[in-house]
């Protein structure tokens, strides 16, 4: 079998995540119900596994806690394409430092993710500078994962030209892309997306930020720290933004 038993750590996360929310403040009820439903959804694959179809029954494996062995994922035909390093972001997970660098294929238009982890001062993996344009083949992990592993790559970066404007989508193609993404695996909790957009304060008395174009808006879930790179570069008008959804909004990682 491609997938081997390594537990439910991947639920025990979620559980300890929503222990974290339930009593965190007068808003946080959508998000408990929202939570308390993934995991009922979870809860019902996992004893299913096998009657799911095939990428489908990969992914929910992956998500209650099974782990695929890095052998096998590299044994696998890979993605060989010129990769632009979109973005980068840096979370801490239950005291583990959390690396995820998305790759957005030239050739195949497809997004993948290399994923690090680091705990008791270990270094993340910094082998790909965000920016730059690689040509390597990605190893995709079962059920037609973003997740992937490096394999053969070449050594020089290649000349990056438009790459970068010309990956960028509308907001609402954005959105459309985000959303298949969900309705194939609604556990999924981050997605990438680059997008050519104007930071835009949100009307009324809500407050916050959105990323707005003709076409929609994406509300925006960003650091300080982040929002004001974001509105610096703008300078109130239209960048090339990539950003990482999450259900609680896009954080931009990296803007042209």
């Amino acid at each position: 079998a491609r997938l081997v038993d390594a537990g439910a750590g991947a639920l025990a996360n979620r559980i300890r995540r929503l222990a974290g929310l339930v009593g965190a403040g007068p808003d946080r009820h959508a998000e408990v119900l929202a939570e308390l439903g993934t995991l009922h959804l979870l809860a019902q694959a996992g004893p299913r596994i096998g009657e799911l179809p095939g990428s489908l029954a990969d992914s929910a494996a992956t998500a209650v806690g099974w782990q695929v062995r890095h052998a096998d994922v590299l044994a696998g035909a890979p993605d060989t394409d010129d990769w632009l390093v979109a973005g980068r972001s840096d979370t801490r997970e239950d005291r583990i430092e959390v690396r995820r660098v998305w790759m957005h294929g030239t050739t195949t238009r497809r997004w993948a993710m290399l994923l690090s982890f680091a705990a008791y001062q270990q270094s993340l993996d910094d082998s790909f500078t965000v920016g730059s344009l690689v040509r390597a083949d990605l190893h995709r992990y079962p059920g037609g994962s973003l997740r992937a592993l490096a394999g053969r790559r070449d050594p020089d970066p290649l000349p990056l030209g438009d790459t970068v404007a010309a990956s960028a989508l509308t907001v609402a193609a954005a959105c459309d892309s985000i959303g298949r993404a969900v309705a194939a695996e609604p556990w999924i909790e981050r997605y990438p997306a680059t997008v050519r957009a104007t930071p835009t304060s949100r009307p009324g008395s809500a407050g916050g930020w959105l990323l707005a174009d003709p076409t929609g808006a994406i509300p925006l879930e960003a650091p300080v720290r982040s929002l004001a790179m974001l509105l610096a570069a703008s300078a109130g008008g239209e960048v090339v933004v990539t950003v990482e959804w999450t259900p609680r909004g896009v954080v931009p990682l990296t803007v042209d």
